[in-house]
């Protein structure tokens, strides 16, 4: 009897092994590896999962180019949630500036997606802003003498804002992003992080983006 209670404290103290990470990519194309020389193993989230996720984790892409929350919301939500996911980023923003979707809108429907993905706080929901957009070739090339920069900042800057508030209300992790190219700017590098389509991340710019979702996931353990 001894033996056997003896037995069973010890196995109560034993370190059971950890969950093996389920990570969900949710967003548009930059989220599929547009702009990557080989977007399969070069995608900033395939590159995140690849360097920041313990071994053995389970990665899976939902992301669909063109995509805005909107979209997001009824075809890559609930693929997202059928793999219950313990990891999720979430990258949706300038899809809808596009579209002129209003800023309390963006706010309400991104609201809507991360409240959702966090399951009640089960999954941790990494949040990406809007990158300055106003140095990017296809908008200067397009719309530069059309639209002043400044407007292009205003905009970028209320949608930032809104991404701010719905981290802040749902518990998520925001990705600074727009922190992240201004850095790149000021380095001298921005143009190397910008594809030849003058719009989405180059294989550098996808490995920039993957490193600043890594260092927000290695923030908090």
């Amino acid at each position: 009897m001894a033996i056997a209670l003896f037995a069973t404290a010890c196995s109560g103290n034993e370190k059971r092994p950890a969950a093996v990470p389920v990570y969900v990519a949710v967003g548009a194309s930059e989220t599929v590896g547009v702009g990557a020389d080989h977007p399969a193993t070069e995608a900033w989230p395939t590159v995140f999962a690849r360097t920041a996720l313990p071994k053995g984790s389970r990665y899976v892409n939902v992301g669909i180019s063109g995509a805005t929350v909107q979209e997001a919301l009824a075809k890559e939500l609930p693929r997202a949630l059928k793999e219950r996911p313990t990891v999720v980023t979430v990258w949706l923003n300038v899809n809808d500036m596009l579209a002129f979707v209003t800023r309390d809108r963006y706010q309400g429907q991104l609201q809507d997606l991360v409240h959702q993905l966090r399951q009640g706080g089960r999954a941790r929901v990494l949040v990406a802003n809007v990158p300055p957009l106003d140095r990017l070739p296809a908008y200067t090339s397009r719309f530069g003498a059309l639209v002043p920069a400044s407007v292009v900042d205003t905009a970028v800057d209320g949608y930032d804002a809104a991404i701010a508030a719905v981290v802040a209300a749902e518990g998520a992790e925001l990705v600074d992003l727009h922190a992240a190219g201004l850095a790149e700017r000021a380095a001298g590098t921005e143009g190397r992080d910008i594809s030849g389509d003058g719009f989405h991340p180059s294989t550098a710019g996808h490995a920039v983006v993957a490193a600043r979702f890594a260092a927000v996931y290695r923030s908090h353990p």
